[in-house]
């Protein structure tokens, strides 16, 4: 069949890009990845509420011995799936007819004869990415740590071109499934109480009175003698 490697950058803040630290893991290590038929799955680790997921991009690789032909109306955009309704809110940014978008990579392709877009054989493509701007934000976690939040998914439909130039008439599906955890809450700061200043008695009002009037006819003296 085929494979994909995923390629994901995340934003923890919109203005300052990192790459993720994501592993690939069997499926059968969460019932969640069967839950949602994943094929290939992936464990990104903890994300805490405030933070931001973007400049995410997915490659397409063939490793079989025969060629692969994709058609865009045949593709499902990749899903965020809250795994914790109560507990957790995802955004995106945009509406999903811009939030993802073929690359160049991609588009180039396309081939006339068969219209639709070409794989060849054990080669690869960076075929779908997010746009620049395109962001989901984890606005609200109060689930538990390193319980799960989300589950981003990302399908693709292609079809065999066999040795005699033939399209399969039957789709190969394949869905890569990464599987976000619940990170530590945001940690609350409360303010210090200011200071208070130390409460003066009368008896010191009128020991520093004492002390300014002798400093002032000391003052007094001294610029009379110049």
């Amino acid at each position: 069949m085929f494979k994909k490697i995923l390629v994901i950058v995340s934003l923890l803040v919109i203005t300052n890009t990192s790459f993720a630290a994501y592993e690939e893991v069997e499926c059968s290590t969460d019932p969640v990845f069967s839950e949602n038929s994943c094929n290939q799955c992936f464990l990104w680790g903890e994300k805490s509420e405030g933070n931001n997921i973007g400049l995410l991009k997915d490659v397409w690789m063939n490793v079989t011995d025969v060629d692969k032909i994709l058609y865009k109306e045949e593709q499902i955009d990749p899903e965020m799936i809250n795994l914790d309704p109560d507990n957790v809110n995802w955004l995106q940014s945009q509406a999903w007819d811009s939030f993802w978008t073929y690359t160049d990579e991609f588009n180039a392709l396309y081939s006339d004869v068969e219209e639709g877009y070409v794989l060849p054989a054990w080669e690869s493509v960076t075929w779908i990415e997010s746009a620049l701007s395109s962001v989901f934000t984890l606005e609200k976690n109060t689930a538990p740590k390193w319980s799960n939040i989300g589950l981003l998914v990302y399908p693709i439909s292609t079809h065999n071109i066999l040795a005699d130039g033939e399209i399969t008439i039957d789709n190969s599906e394949h869905k890569e499934c990464v599987l976000f955890k619940s990170g530590e809450a945001a940690e609350v700061v409360v303010p210090a109480e200011p200071k208070k200043l130390p409460q003066t008695w009368p008896a010191e009002y009128i020991l520093l009175l004492i002390l300014s009037m002798i400093l002032g006819f000391g003052l007094l003296k001294f610029k009379s003698r110049v």
